[in-house]
């Protein structure tokens, strides 16, 4: 006897119903039809997929997708893959059917190969960034599940000082220290001569992120820090002090060596990706600042206000910037105004548009808050072939300063440098024709970052009438920025 025609109730043999139109057992009137209407009704309708593909969708690729999850609702997963497939012979860029083949897949060639095709077209696609993160192992599934949502981390305040993970500089041979040769820029020891080995430049590798994953991969923490101090522990004398959260350098006092934080207790900030070195040199930077300060602009100021200056500090210093590439997409809009020579006749305002893809690289933002940006971001651009693989010991002789400023508060005005940089650079197209307008709409569509240590030689002046000046001088180009004269605090 069939097992499909075998009643599962009583054991008896079902047959074909006329009357009913149905297959049924003739004792107990079990029917297998009826059995899978009920086992419908308790499951309810399919639910509704969320959709993330950004544009239009073609109607045959999206019955073909629904198709293929009501199949994969009934169990089918075979032929839902085949839907799946199905839709996108009708578009090929359709970024939820590679979704669901990369999710049902077990080939994770053909889950890479799937989500790679989505990052082509849509590259900062939340669900393609994920899925690829965790096979890139850099978020569990149980973290990428709690980077569902759009509100911000909750700011933590610490209200003691963090204690800190820290390399020492000295020499590996006679443990003097360590500092930079500004020639050569070269990390050797100041006593026995020792030269230390670097990093190799990677051309391929520099250090950069996606900004997409990076805000992913921020979501999944539960909190952000918000650290005031940091415990420093000298291994070389023992002693302990606190510093100020923003230095990422220091000396001790006591023994003169030199302490780079490489992490505290909470993990609370990133390593920097990169390096420029110091290539103007202190001498230098003194003499283009007290050139500039001679200057036109200054001599007409003496005449109104008693600002020469008494004293002056200078003191070297790594700043860290996080440094954009960005792609945007570019709308242009050309509105054709018509010719009003002939008043007879006036034609009707037209517009035609297009799109295009462009983009802009090496876009500097200030991570820090002192100096202020409104200094710091007329310093001038840094020449980026020269940058170097970071290392502890880089910093022997300038100290650096650690970001208070994060990636994702700094990509706002990285955005906003990108629109204002495609408008600018776009809307100058020459058109031959007076009567057309040109405006430019930009979106970035993705963002690479990363972070680097530039150069700044910071003065403070005190002029005799006590006020107190900020001059920076960009230590790789020479260029020498003035800050207003202020009131000593």
């Amino acid at each position: 006897m069939s097992d499909e025609l075998t009643c599962p109730q009583c054991g008896k043999r079902m047959r074909y119903n006329f009357q009913q139109s149905k297959i049924m057992c003739p004792n107990c009137n079990y029917s297998p039809l009826d059995a899978k209407m009920t086992e419908a009704q308790a499951r309810g309708p399919r639910p509704e997929i969320d959709i993330t593909h950004r544009g239009e969708v073609n109607h045959n690729a999206m019955s073909a997708f629904r198709t293929g999850h009501d199949l994969l609702y009934n169990g089918d997963k075979q032929k839902a893959l085949d839907s799946f497939r199905r839709a996108l012979n009708f578009q090929a860029d359709f970024a939820d059917a590679h979704l669901w083949i990369a999710e049902l897949t077990e080939d994770e060639k053909i889950k890479r190969d799937h989500l790679g095709i989505i990052l082509a077209y849509d590259a900062s696609n939340p669900e393609a960034l994920r899925k690829l993160m965790i096979l890139n192992g850099r978020l569990t599934p149980e973290q990428a599940t709690r980077t569902h949502h759009y509100n911000d981390l909750p700011l933590q305040q610490v209200a003691e000082p963090v204690k800190t993970e820290t390399q020492v500089l000295l020499c590996p041979v006679c443990s003097g220290n360590l500092t930079i040769d500004d020639e050569s820029g070269r990390v050797e020891c100041r006593f026995c001569g020792h030269v230390e080995q670097r990093k190799p430049r990677t051309l391929n590798d520099d250090g950069s992120d996606s900004l997409a994953m990076a805000l992913i991969e921020r979501k999944a923490r539960g909190v952000k820090w918000l650290i005031g101090e940091r415990l420093l522990h000298c291994n070389e004398c023992g002693a302990e002090r606190t510093i100020p959260a923003r230095k990422l350098s220091e000396d001790c006092p006591f023994c003169g060596s030199t302490h780079v934080i490489m992490q505290d207790a909470l993990k609370s900030f990133e390593q920097p990706d990169g390096l420029v070195q110091f290539s103007i040199s202190r001498e230098e930077a003194a003499a283009n600042i007290k050139a500039q300060l001679g200057g036109v602009t200054q001599r007409i100021a003496n005449l109104f206000d008693n600002n020469r200056v008494r004293s002056a500090s200078l003191d070297g210093v790594y700043l860290p910037f996080w440094v954009f590439d960005a792609m945007a997409d570019i709308t242009e809009t050309r509105t054709y105004k018509g010719s009003h020579r002939d008043s007879r006749f006036v034609m009707a305002k037209t517009q035609t548009r297009s799109t295009y893809t462009d983009g802009i690289f090496n876009l500097e933002v200030c991570a820090v808050e002192s100096p202020p940006e409104r200094i710091t971001e007329k310093l001038g651009k840094y020449k980026f072939d020269t940058v170097i693989p970071y290392e502890a010991k880089l910093l022997a002789k300038y100290p650096a300063q650690l970001y208070s400023i994060d990636f994702d508060k700094a990509s706002l005005a990285a955005r906003s440098k990108v629109s204002n940089h495609m408008r600018e650079k776009h809307s100058r197209k020459e058109t031959g024709d007076e009567q057309v307008q040109i405006s430019i709409f930009s979106a970035v569509r993705d963002m690479n970052f990363r972070l680097l240590l530039l150069p700044v030689w910071v003065a403070t002046l005190t002029e005799e009438d006590g006020d107190i000046r900020t001059a920076l001088v960009n230590g790789q180009t020479g260029r020498v920025v003035l800050g207003k004269a202020e009131k000593k605090k």
